[in-house]
């Protein structure tokens, strides 16, 4: 796992005590989320030490968040609850700023933590 639930309050994030068993999916899924943006990149560099961990961790965190809201949001509205295996969430047609704002977030932490490509063609 990236982050856990104590991280996840550690880094200034918060959730209901009642949402303690989404916020743990919702980790889970974060997870699967970064790991497959980056190739399996972000898990790896998590595990380590310094800088570049407590990037992929806070963009975990960040991620959670966005789940999180997006969940507790659907439980509140009634959305279509779409499955796919063990896979489930709820889809909604409203979109909100935060979440583009977040997204950016992401993915500039794990653009300076190394775990997105961003390679150039070298010619000689």
């Amino acid at each position: 796992m990236i982050i856990t639930k104590e991280d996840f309050f550690e880094m200034g994030f918060t959730a209901d005590e009642n949402n303690i068993g989404v916020l743990e999916n919702c980790i889970k899924r974060a997870e699967f989320v970064l790991n497959g943006l980056t190739n399996d990149r972000a898990g790896i560099v998590a595990q380590g030490t310094g800088a570049a961990a407590n990037l992929v961790k806070q963009a975990a965190a960040f991620q959670t968040a966005e789940l999180l809201n997006r969940e507790l949001a659907a439980d509140s509205s009634s959305g279509e609850r779409v499955a796919v295996g063990d896979f489930s969430y709820y889809k909604t047609s409203s979109s909100t700023r935060s979440a583009t704002d977040d997204s950016k977030t992401i993915v500039k932490l794990l653009r300076a933590a190394g775990c997105l490509y961003g390679g150039t063609e070298v010619r000689e």
